[in-house]
């Protein structure tokens, strides 16, 4: 039986360096956003005869309308993904002009704008869509792993439920950035409050909960810090798609923290005097620790297979996926539980 709560501090320093590297890239290089966060508008053009990256920024940077900087990518049969500033209708059709003109005649098979504004605004509600789906884990974890003999369900549907009915009213119905950001600090007191109140209570339930989520921000930290550096060196963008990566990421993890939690609970009832919480733990890790594995395993071959025969429109949403089930996995056997233990032990 592999001893994993006897090495927790290996797996802690490995994920402790990890995640302090991806806050230093994260301050060094910052992130790439796609112009659906930061508003610019995107083109996709077929040229009828062969250039090449250099000759489309060369068009660009000559052209009147001073686009400043711009951004030319190959895509997918031979076309080219050009990003520039906003551009109103009357300067995108200047721009197939003067492009025409010095390259030849093209196809432009998109065209997408965003304004700066609508950019920021999505850049904002990412961030609190997160947030959102942590709380949401936390509590379901909670009203899952509870003592149902002495654990009322109430506590969780009340809390959840006021906390959802005030996300669904600020984020669909609510049209000012500021209202929306008054009420995502004002759940994130109750919840803050809410916590303390059962954490001083030593409500074991909520601690599977906020575990798991520590675990989820660990994956998440890491995976951006991954995607930091590839968008500095190599142009990798963060966009709508890798948001919606992100939360499929915090999907899976979760999934596969709780199959773990689930047989610990399990094997704790029948916990002899002799056991101890971490040999608990030991045994629930390695009776689950094949089926982590090949759950894992098995959507990782798809996904890279994927990633190097898929569209290159959906290249870095896979790799996201990647690099964030691989994560995850890791701190579901490795983190997660062993922080539970820990937890669990300070008090005796």
């Amino acid at each position: 039986m592999i001893a994993f709560i006897r090495r927790s501090k290996i797996w802690f320093t490995i994920s402790g360096v990890a995640f302090v590297l991806s806050i230093v890239a994260f301050i060094i290089f910052g992130f790439n956003f796609g112009i659906d966060f930061t508003g610019g508008s995107s083109l996709e053009l077929k040229f009828e005869q062969t250039v090449d990256v250099q000759q489309v920024t060369a068009a660009l940077n000559a052209s009147q309308l001073k686009l400043g900087e711009s951004v030319v990518t190959p895509a997918d049969s031979g076309s080219f993904l050009v990003r520039v500033r906003y551009l109103e209708e009357n300067e995108r059709t200047q721009l197939e002009s003067e492009l025409g003109k010095s390259l030849g005649s093209f196809e432009t098979l998109s065209f997408t704008t965003t304004g700066a504004t609508l950019g920021q605004s999505m850049r904002e509600r990412a961030v609190r869509a997160i947030v959102y789906a942590s709380i949401a884990i936390v509590l379901y974890l909670a009203a899952v792993f509870r003592n149902t003999r002495r654990d009322s369900l109430t506590k969780y549907i009340t809390v959840g439920s006021t906390i959802a009915l005030a996300t669904i009213v600020a984020e669909t119905m609510v049209e000012d950035d500021l209202t929306r950001w008054i009420v995502f600090l004002g759940i994130l007191a109750i919840f803050a409050i809410f916590l303390v109140l059962e954490i001083r209570k030593k409500s074991l339930s909520l601690k599977y909960g906020v575990c798991a989520v520590i675990a989820l921000i660990h994956d998440i930290v890491i995976t951006l810090g991954v995607l930091s550096v590839l968008g500095h060196f190599m142009g990798v963008e963060i966009n709508s798609l890798i948001i919606t990566a992100l939360l499929t990421i915090l999907g899976f993890s979760v999934h596969d923290t709780i199959v773990v939690f689930d047989r610990l609970r399990e094997n704790r009832k029948f916990q002899t005097a002799h056991e101890t919480l971490a040999t608990v733990a030991d045994k629930s890790l390695n009776q689950t620790l094949a089926r982590s594995i090949n759950t894992s395993l098995s959507t990782l071959i798809v996904l890279t297979i994927l990633f190097f025969m898929g569209a290159d429109s959906i290249k870095w949403f896979v790799f996201t996926l990647i690099c964030g089930i691989f994560v995850g996995t890791y701190s579901s056997i490795f983190n997660a539980t062993p922080l539970l233990v820990y937890w669990e032990s300070r008090k005796n």
